[in-house]
């Protein structure tokens, strides 16, 4: 479920947004100014978008937003800037801040949700090409070396491989993930493991990954978890490709 951040001084406006967007599946939480809500962003900046009043006491919405596109772990955010006026001047101050959009105020529901699920869904496909990116220079890599190339990630494939992808952000055990095509050959390695890590990943990769591969797809198993080398492999079988996640047994794991 998504999760937004809504900057405003007037209770009333953050109650009815509150509203709308719980009535449309999305979280929400709230902000009464633009310093309470960079105190929020500095615990965590998990948020899908953030939606900010244009005129607050103290700290600007425009200015509050020109902030977090200059801070390069905040602006990735998108931003919905909220004003009761909405002319020319507005929507380009608007732009030069690197607001995505700019939302009338009083707001309707007709207008909002529509302008939310089109700034989530860019956002999506902006993660998407991010993790087709590797792949991409993988491959380019492997022709300048008159290397077989890998199967690239096709279009259809990515937003499940984004989706998972996204399952182990953060998560205290994961040690390296690494997509394999379907003979098992590695096409990207993310993560910051050591020298002697990613051989033991070579041996696996060699010795067991296209047998177990070659099982899972006639057994059409899904997902399969392994211990290997003092480590838990889980392996899953998406659409034209397979992904490995190492991780430790423990939350200390490996020291990279």
């Amino acid at each position: 479920m998504s999760n937004i951040l809504i900057i405003d001084d007037s209770i009333s406006v953050r109650k009815a947004l509150e509203i709308t967007l719980r009535n449309h599946q999305l979280q929400s939480r709230s902000a009464i100014s633009a310093e309470q809500a960079l105190d929020m962003l500095a615990e965590r900046a998990d948020y899908d978008l953030l939606m900010i009043d244009v005129i607050m006491p103290g700290m600007s919405g425009l200015d509050l937003c020109g902030q977090l596109k200059a801070d390069p772990k905040l602006a990735h955010l998108p931003v919905i800037l909220m004003s009761g006026n909405v002319d020319e001047d507005v929507k380009a101050q608007a732009r030069e801040v690197g607001a995505h959009n700019v939302l009338r105020k009083p707001f309707r529901s007709e207008e909002l949700i529509p302008m939310i699920e089109n700034i989530l869904a860019e956002a999506r496909a902006q993660v998407s090409a991010e993790v087709a990116k590797p792949a991409a220079a993988a491959l380019h890599e492997n022709a300048a070396s008159n290397e077989p190339a890998p199967a690239p990630i096709a279009g259809e494939h990515l937003d499940a491989l984004s989706a998972l992808l996204q399952t182990y952000e953060d998560h205290p055990r994961v040690r390296d993930v690494v997509i394999l095509d379907r003979e098992g050959h590695p096409i990207r390695q993310t993560g910051n493991v050591l020298p002697e890590n990613i051989q033991m990943f070579a041996r696996f990769f060699t010795n067991t990954a296209g047998v177990l591969g070659k099982q899972m797809l006639g057994e059409d198993i899904q997902d399969v978890s392994i211990r290997y080398g003092g480590h838990e492999m889980v392996i899953h079988n998406l659409p034209g490709h397979f992904v490995v996640v190492l991780m430790s047994e423990h939350g200390a794991g490996m020291q990279a």
